[in-house]
């Protein structure tokens, strides 16, 4: 006695099969004028499309004679369903169908010849319609007592700019449907997710019943409730907007005819490479008799490409920003000095021009420019104490306002301190001052210099000090690999570079302001995305895989049941021309299929990636 069941497949032992027909709805009407000529499912950015033939001597009763006729009949917009039928389950006698097709007439082809007319009709889907849809403004929800909302055309459509969150706590419903808006003060929103994104593209720029989308709850599991990072959508239209927020997470979107009677026809389906279902691709082994039933494939062309091959992925963020206090020297002619107060004053001398630096100009000398004479201020700044690194160069900087902020979130700005007794003790400048733009410095710029700094300089104990933030050479940066690195195997480097997203600034312990008890001070403007950074480029690396070979697939008849995103297997009987069982850390997985109803066979696009 025995549990196993072994179930046969019948020996298909003739060599041809019989030829599929499909029927075609026009607006709900049935055209047996059409006929199809090719069916094609992809992704971005061609999406889903089918080609149609005119054919009168296939029913003379159409009525259809002349290319205003066929026109008119055959109006851009009307939608197009072409269905395959199929016989109900005994004893019942019902014919069932299933869609192959849905989409809407974008252009028709008329070509009139000395040999006769010619039309052809291409109808896509969905896509074409989001194509034409564009996205700007935001929604902005208001007082969350009464659910209200308005729409505001003029602003820019960016989720969490500059990694601050701008999306209302809670959702509002807007229509019948329910969804995450901006929030009206910046202060208090939250942080988008790539989820609610998506579901705010769907929600805000298309009506209801247009197309099926999936619920808020499906795309947090698919996008793994992952945050978005300064995400800028203004001007692209839907289609285009919803492919760079999917591109970021490596996600992928289809459109999807649907087999039901009622409610929207299509279906917007994201999906991950390589998460796909399993379908066969068989070849028969060399010498044996040709079968249908074991072999589905007629004729197979491929390429394959140079590997193994390690992917090194260097992830750059925005330039590191510190703050700190630096001390500031001298940036003056010694020799241009005088005791003559009148003479530093630009209402005094008319020659001012000549003196105006002496005793105002206060630099960092970053660049080394006031080492040699005639100012001999000594070496250039050293940043390595701040940046925690030597990596830079001496080149001239700016001075930044402070990450140190206030109670209310400002930030400090630029906070100045003056010694008059050659920094022994510090009190804040209350004069007049500006910060000079092409170099680390500042400007006294009051018209007559105090009596305290006049006084202080002519003793030669007036000292100055700044709490500023400066911008490093160096980037954020993190490397991830997906292979051997420093051995015989290649290495290709891929440079990703996320300016906007991923920030690094820090208080450094230069800075008067580190760890400082203050209670007149908040919380400073410090952030460190380092560890995002490693998972979105760790992320990259692991969907990025290595694309080892592509193959065109042509099957001996026209099958209907491939998609897009379907991995390919093999059967242990076949030859192992998809190389599934010589190389089992690579997957195989269908991109293109075209369904040629000229020619009866279906060809099929493979691309074999690393996984």
């Amino acid at each position: 006695m025995s549990n196993r069941i072994d179930f046969f497949q019948s020996a298909q032992t003739q060599l041809a099969v019989p030829a599929v027909s499909v029927s075609i709805v026009i607006d709900g009407m049935l055209c047996p004028e059409l006929e199809p000529l090719e069916i094609i499912r992809s992704g971005w950015p061609e999406f889903s499309q089918a080609r149609l033939a005119y054919n009168p001597a296939a029913y003379p009763d159409s009525g259809l004679t002349t290319f205003e006729d066929i026109e008119i009949f055959f109006a851009m917009g009307k939608t197009v369903c072409i269905r395959q039928y199929f016989n109900g389950i005994p004893p019942g006698a019902a014919a069932f169908s299933f869609p192959l097709f849905h989409g809407q007439i974008e252009n028709i082809e008329m070509h009139l010849t000395a040999t006769g007319e010619k039309v052809e009709i291409t109808a896509r889907d969905f896509s074409a319609n989001l194509k034409r849809i564009c996205v700007y403004g935001q929604r902005i929800a208001e007082e969350e007592e009464d659910d209200s909302s308005v729409f505001l055309a003029s602003l820019d459509t960016v989720f969490n700019p500059d990694g601050m969150g701008n999306a209302n706590p809670q959702p509002i419903t807007v229509n019948g449907k329910s969804y995450t808006a901006f929030c009206s003060e910046p202060s208090e929103g939250k942080h988008w997710s790539y989820a609610e994104v998506i579901d705010y593209l769907l929600c805000e720029y298309l009506t209801a019943g247009q197309l099926q989308t999936p619920v808020i709850g499906q795309l947090r599991v698919l996008t793994e409730n992952q945050a978005v990072r300064d995400l800028d959508v203004t001007g692209l239209n839907l289609i285009e907007a919803l492919r760079r927020c999917c591109q970021r997470i490596e996600l992928r979107f289809k459109f999807v005819p649907l087999p039901v009677p009622t409610g929207p026809s299509q279906v917007i389906e994201f999906y991950k490479a390589g998460t796909g279902r399993t379908v066969e691709l068989n070849c028969q082994q060399a010498g044996e008799q040709l079968s249908l039933s074991k072999t589905n494939i007629a004729n197979l062309q491929s390429k394959k490409y140079f590997w193994p091959i390690t992917q090194k992925y260097i992830g750059q963020g925005d330039f590191k920003a510190a703050e700190a206090t630096f001390d500031l020297i001298k940036a003056w002619d010694g020799s241009l000095e005088d005791i003559n107060y009148d003479k530093f004053s630009p209402s005094t001398n008319s020659d001012f021009y000549q003196v105006k630096d002496v005793y105002r100009k206060w630099c960092l000398n970053e660049a080394g420019d006031y080492s040699s004479a005639p100012y001999n201020q000594g070496d250039a700044f050293d940043f390595s104490g701040i940046f925690s690194s030597g990596n830079f160069t001496r080149h001239r900087r700016r001075f930044r306002p402070t990450l140190t902020r206030d109670k209310q979130g400002k930030s400090l700005g630029y906070f100045l301190q003056v010694s008059f007794d050659n920094g022994l003790n510090w009190w804040q400048y209350l004069h007049a001052y500006n910060i000079l733009l092409d170099e680390c410095g500042l400007w006294l710029s009051s018209e007559q210099l105090d009596v305290d700094t006049w006084v202080a300089a002519l003793k030669g104990v007036l000292k100055f000090r700044i709490t500023a933030s400066v911008i490093s050479d160096e980037r954020l940066t993190c490397i991830v690999s997906d292979g051997p690195v420093n051995s015989t195997v290649p290495v290709v480097e891929h440079i990703i570079t996320l300016p906007r997203q991923f920030k690094y600034r820090k208080v450094s312990n230069k800075s008067i302001f580190a760890n400082s008890s203050d209670d007149a001070l908040g919380i400073p403007d410090e952030v460190d995305d380092t560890d995002a950074l490693y998972e979105f480029v760790r992320h990259r690396a692991a969907v990025s895989s290595e694309t080892i070979e592509t193959s065109d697939i042509q099957t001996p008849f026209l099958a209907f049941d491939y998609r897009v995103g379907d991995i390919v297997s093999t059967s242990p009987e076949s030859r192992d021309r998809m190389s599934r069982r010589s190389d089992n850390r690579s997957r195989s997985r269908i991109v293109r299929v075209q369904m040629d109803f000229e020619k009866q066979c279906t060809n099929l696009k493979i691309v074999r990636q690393r996984s």
